[in-house]
């Protein structure tokens, strides 16, 4: 007993749909590197201090401002593209299947112990957080090089 032609291509749908989600969870694990690759630059443009780099021209405090201010704008707008891409994945599978993911997911959820729970958690929000905690070091030193 085989599948028919329409269950066939549904069932292809699926796994192109599954595939992008993959990639995309996968992609939004991966920001968490590149917070701590641009924390250690931060870092290090923040101890040069006035020895090595003179902050004493606006062009330099400006074109440096800039480039600091780039930094979490785009991992903002990079970690909003892959949530929006994970939606619309989940959509997509919602669609084909008939199967409430946000439901399904909540069910699979309560089976999990809480050190699961607790380390699904972390997974989810810490890309939030690092950016946000990233944004604040580099507001500040912003501050620190127009004093």
């Amino acid at each position: 007993m085989g599948l028919n032609l329409e269950q066939q291509e549904k069932l292809k749908r699926l796994d192109v749909q599954f595939s992008f989600l993959q990639q995309a969870v996968f992609q939004k694990s991966n920001i968490t590197l590149v917070i701590a690759s641009l924390s250690a630059a931060i870092l290090i443009i923040a101890t040069f201090g006035n020895n090595l780099l003179s902050f004493e021209t606006v062009y330099f405090k400006i074109a440096l401002t800039i480039l600091l201010s780039l930094i979490p704008i785009s991992l903002v707008i990079f970690l909003f593209e892959i949530v929006d891409g994970i939606n619309g994945v989940n959509k997509n599978i919602e669609e084909i299947t008939g199967i409430d993911m946000k439901a399904e997911m909540k069910d699979i959820n309560k089976s999990y112990s809480f050190i699961k729970k607790v380390r699904n958690y972390i997974c989810i929000y810490f890309p939030y957080l690092g950016i946000s905690l990233l944004l604040l070091v580099i507001g500040y030193i912003i501050l620190e090089i127009w004093k």
